[in-house]
């Protein structure tokens, strides 16, 4: 799961008052695309979310992808939308980032194939496709940034716990599916320079998420492309608030995509070092020691730079900080050396206390 849960409610408590309308969440046996694909519009909560390592060959230049969609529907009246998206530039340890937040009808882009799009000064931003196949573009609106590119699957969908549903212990449930391997190119304008990119982005489609918004927690989440296995792995963290209870859980996929669907006991995250972001005071770990025994894996995985760190400013005194940045992992899978590209998030840190149970 990726769960952007603490950022939307900052967006919520802007757009209204009321609580979260989650009475005509709908879960199904199985997910299905491409139905579950469109937006869900009696939710209250969902995203669209892009990231992943991008590489200019001729240049020898690698830059860092984010790029989401939030759908919330507070009140079942009108609902709203969000559009956040960054770029990292690890050669340089430079970080940019943008977001806008758009109110809009509730049945706006209800079709299939996707075809979002964005507008707002300076700003603009588009989302176009299905089932892998997608077109992004965006334009920052204050530095010189901007981004088209196009995917197409590599392998096929994920579904997460086996149905697209995923369980997270006792807090809630979600609609989960993933494209952990999207092979894309295109073009990234930066600061006056073109790079003309290709590589792979990770996609995650997330839905029905008010149930874990609404038990306040804070959130890790890890994904990575392992190169030698062609492999992947996400997992995630989450921490609650109430009782500072740590419940994990994830997906590892090898390259035939079999998957393995893998519980709290089968998870052991380390935490070996931690960086301290001198906007928020937030805490934030920048290495880590990952063990998966039932697949035989263990990888070090660390950040390219530190200062990944995103502020989203919904009004005053409504700033919201969370990191999610470049990372590089380097162990073992059963016997066999391996080497990934990863994306780490990391939301309300600032919040959590010496966890009392795994």
């Amino acid at each position: 799961m990726k769960v952007r849960l603490i950022i939307l409610f900052l967006a919520l408590g802007v757009a209204s008052c009321k609580l979260p309308y989650i009475k005509k969440d709908v879960f199904e046996e199985k997910a299905e695309l491409p139905r579950d694909e469109a937006p869900h519009f009696k939710n209250s909560l969902e995203w669209w979310y892009f990231t992943g390592h991008l590489k200019d060959e001729e240049k020898n230049k690698t830059l860092g992808v984010e790029y989401v969609v939030f759908h919330f529907n507070p009140s079942n009246i009108k609902g709203g939308w969000m559009v956040n998206m960054a770029v990292s530039d690890p050669e340089n340890e430079a970080f940019y980032y943008d977001h806008q937040f758009f109110p809009k009808s509730k049945y706006e882009f209800n079709e299939l194939p996707l075809n979002f799009n964005w507008s707002k000064k300076q700003f603009k931003s588009s989302l176009k496709g299905q089932n892998g196949s997608y077109e992004l573009a965006a334009h920052f609106s204050k530095d010189s940034i901007s981004m088209n590119l196009k995917t197409r699957s590599e392998k096929e969908v994920v579904l997460h716990d086996g149905i697209g549903y995923e369980n997270y212990g006792d807090i809630a449930r979600a609609g989960y599916y993933s494209f952990p391997r999207l092979k894309t190119e295109g073009q990234i304008n930066l600061n006056g320079e073109r790079f003309n990119v290709n590589g792979n982005l990770w996609y995650d489609r997330q839905w029905n998420c008010s149930g874990v918004f609404d038990k306040k927690v804070a959130w890790d989440w890890f994904s990575i492309q392992f190169e030698e296995t062609q492999s992947e792995l996400m997992l995630y963290r989450l921490y609650s608030l109430k009782d500072s209870t740590v419940i994990f859980g994830g997906t590892y996929t090898n390259a035939e995509n079999e998957s393995v669907f893998l519980e709290n006991e089968q998870i052991n995250i380390t935490e070996l070092k931690h960086w301290i972001s001198p906007d928020s005071d937030a805490k934030y770990p920048v290495e880590w020691q990952i063990e998966v025994p039932d697949v035989g894996l263990t990888t070090n995985l660390k950040t390219l730079f530190p200062s990944q760190e995103l502020e989203l400013n919904f009004g005053p005194l409504s700033e919201f900080y969370y990191w999610e940045g470049m990372c590089e992992a380097e162990g073992v899978i059963k016997g066999l050396k391996v080497n990934g590209k990863s994306y780490v998030e990391m939301t309300n840190r600032f919040r959590i206390k010496e966890p009392k149970t795994k």
